[in-house]
């Protein structure tokens, strides 16, 4: 990479770069093709970068309904599952039916389809055991896209829902929804996440103060 395509990305990018050549050269160190007392991670362009995190855009809960009330199909299903549970998006694709009610009232996120390889429990809200009871007895996969390239199909899907519903798309604003009401809900940074699949100290530097308990409820 020359200086000048280095600075085009951002400092959340380049640390996810340096990550990524961190764990290289731990393998080339089990793999003997460098030395143990090697120190190219104490170059100085190693050296991690303060990043601004940006602003969480998340829906409000009108701003749910909508797109609730809109969506159609496993499509509503989906919507509600990201919004009132918080599960990634990729996290979703994977999701089968039996993940949903094969534990009374929590989604079931196995490790091999959970983002950090952890099986969690997440636990169904009044809310979403309503939006889901028309989809009981469903069977297969929660998302019916069967193309390679079911993430794109997705997104594109969800873009068009957004138009109809007349909600501007945010970036990952279900799932920032749902932390965000859930820590103002409960003031309880490990509780929330434990739901979201995600560390305490992100949930409360990411989540905290964006919405009141009475917006949450």
């Amino acid at each position: 990479l020359t200086s000048k395509t280095v600075a085009d990305f951002s400092a959340k990018s380049r640390n996810h770069h340096r990550a990524a050549l961190k764990q290289w050269l731990q393998w080339c160190v089990r793999k003997d093709y460098l030395t143990v007392t090697n120190r190219l991670l104490e170059a100085d362009s190693m050296r991690r970068e303060h990043a601004d995190t940006g602003e969480i855009e998340f829906y409000t809960a009108k701003e749910i309904r909508a797109l609730l009330e809109t969506a159609e199909g496993p499509m509503q299903a989906m919507v509600a599952i990201a919004g009132l549970a918080g599960l990634r998006t990729a996290e979703i694709l994977r999701l089968d039916w039996a993940d949903v009610w094969r534990v009374p009232g929590h989604v079931e996120i196995t490790a091999g389809k959970s983002k950090t390889r952890q099986r969690r429990l997440v636990e169904v809200c009044p809310a979403l055991a309503a939006w889901l009871e028309p989809f009981r007895g469903f069977t297969g996969k929660v998302c019916p896209i069967t193309a390679a390239s079911v993430d794109v199909i997705w997104q594109q899907q969800f873009l068009k829902l957004c138009d109809d519903a007349a909600v501007s798309r945010k970036r990952n604003g279900l799932r920032h929804a749902f932390c965000t009401y859930h820590f103002a809900a409960h003031a309880n940074e490990n509780l929330t996440a434990a739901q979201a699949g995600n560390s305490p100290a992100m949930i409360h530097q990411h989540y905290k103060g964006l919405a009141t308990k009475a917006e949450a409820e």
